[in-house]
């Protein structure tokens, strides 16, 4: 597909010579959206296939690992971690690809104990995962994503009811804009009475 590709550089109004492409695709290239669950989907095998995983809700099955943009690991002990740096240095010797720990983030739930080293990631008491805030325990989670999203609500509700706008277009705007989201949290976390009574006291 990018079979003798080149791209140059522009600096200042001036262009650079070109500059092959070897290896990776383009910056803004429509294929790497599909490019990089294929790439990625050896190393989500590995620690499905070698890591016990958590139970999550009424399923059946464990979960091992979540994966979008980011990836998250469910760990249960130490040996777990060894098992996750075996199969990351093992990807990364296969695939030229390298675990950016600057990015990365360590959250100790329940009784784990946080002086237990993770692959040198630090420890943070929340974490965003697929867009939520993640505590040590669910309440703290639930809280903490339902107050900021009933902030945003509330934020984007005063900009949306500001404009001209119609009946029928302010019922539109409601749905798509503001109930998709809330109806998206509450299907994850059941928000606290405490948030929506702390909203309605201000």
């Amino acid at each position: 597909m990018y079979e003798n590709a080149v791209s140059s550089v522009q600096v200042n109004g001036h262009l650079s010579g070109p500059i092959p492409i070897r290896d990776s695709v383009r910056q803004g290239c429509p294929m790497s959206k599909l490019f990089f669950p294929l790439c990625l989907n050896p190393l989500l095998r590995i620690l499905e296939q070698k890591l016990p995983g958590i139970q999550i809700g009424q399923r059946n099955h464990k979960t091992v690992v979540v994966a979008c943009a980011d990836v998250t690991h469910f760990v249960t002990g130490p040996v777990d971690i060894l098992i996750i740096r075996e199969a990351i240095q093992c990807y990364e010797r296969a695939s030229g690809a390298c675990l950016n720990i600057r990015e990365s983030k360590a959250l100790g739930v329940d009784a784990w104990d946080n002086t237990t080293e993770v692959l040198d990631n630090p420890y943070y008491d929340e974490v965003q995962i697929l867009g939520f805030s993640t505590a040590s325990t669910v309440e703290k989670s639930a809280t903490t994503s339902c107050t900021k999203l009933t902030a945003r609500t509330r934020e984007q509700a005063g900009g949306g009811y500001s404009k001209e706008l119609c009946l029928s277009q302010r019922i539109c705007y409601v749905h798509s804009h503001l109930l998709a989201k809330i109806w998206h949290t509450v299907q994850v976390f059941v928000a606290p009475w405490s948030v929506y009574d702390s909203q309605h006291r201000r």
